[in-house]
């Protein structure tokens, strides 16, 4: 059974970016094309979607991959507007005892304009494998920017570990680059589509797409695909007032399930928030 886990474990790992999944049972049930959205949990996905926000706001989330608890992925973030701009604090882990990875980043996002934003967020990683290989940490930063091109079209880019990090000096071995593109059009207030593409030094491109409508008020019915690996995924939301409730789950065809959950609390807000009117 040990063996079996690890061979999950390691295959998991390798599907996923762990130190830089996307965050949000949203964005899980939108395949993962997340950086142009603007919302707390934008201090994991792209940082440039701080700022937009106006109101302090916290927020968890958690997966269950392929259904075993060893290969957990959690995340805590929260965002505090400023005068000019808005900080980001964002915690995710991932793993077990015989493996644990996790991140600690502080993000800034700051409106350009009305309809432009830039973010920017440093992060400390930390790797623990078993007893006997030890620690291992490293320094990274990521840079993103969003745009709003009307009130129709929604673009953003993020770059993550443009330094190329070295994590251990045998082999100079480095933490992969990434680069994402992504646009999202709002059909209207009811129904949204987004798509993204992804790039990273170490895997081929990772085409992602998803759409959102809400067939009633404050409720949301979500699903995506993603094309490396090739999954599906699906998801449900609820906002009431200041608090937002998202239940999700992703498909492997041959590991099966990852469900997920995210919830969210703007503080001081009287009703639901939508992203501001552009141009």
């Amino acid at each position: 059974m040990k063996k079996i886990i690890l061979l999950l474990f390691l295959l998991s790992a390798s599907l996923t970016k762990a130190d830089n999944n996307p965050v949000g049972a949203r964005a899980a049930a939108l395949g993962g094309a997340s950086i142009t959205l603007s919302d707390v949990f934008s201090a994991q996905n792209n940082q440039a979607g701080l700022g937009f926000l106006k109101k302090a706001s916290v927020g968890a989330y958690y997966e269950n991959r392929f259904l075993l608890k060893q290969l957990s992925y959690s995340s805590f973030v929260g965002a505090i507007p400023i005068k000019k701009g808005t900080f980001g604090l964002t915690y995710t882990g991932f793993g077990y005892s015989a493996y644990k990875q996790s991140k600690l980043g502080l993000a800034y996002g700051l409106a350009l304009s009305e309809n432009f934003t830039a973010g920017v967020q440093m992060n400390y990683l930390s790797y623990r494998i078993g007893d006997i290989y030890g620690k291992a940490s490293a320094f990274t930063v990521e840079l993103g920017l969003q745009g709003k091109l009307s009130k129709n079209v929604i673009v953003a880019a993020h770059v993550y570990n443009p330094n190329r990090a070295k994590i251990t000096d045998y082999n100079n071995e480095k933490l992969p680059s990434q680069l994402r593109f992504g646009i999202q059009y709002i059909f209207s207030d009811k129904l949204i589509a987004l798509a993204e593409a992804e790039k990273s030094s170490y895997n081929a491109v990772n085409f992602k797409g998803g759409i959102e409508y809400s067939p009633a008020k404050e409720f949301y019915l979500r699903a995506g695909a993603t094309s490396n690996p090739a999954q599906a995924s699906f998801g449900v939301g609820l906002n009431i007032s200041s608090l937002k409730f998202d239940l999700s789950s992703s498909y492997h065809n041959v590991l099966g399930f990852s469900p997920q959950v995210g919830l969210s609390y703007v503080f001081g807000k009287s009703s639901t928030e939508k992203a501001p009117e552009a141009l």
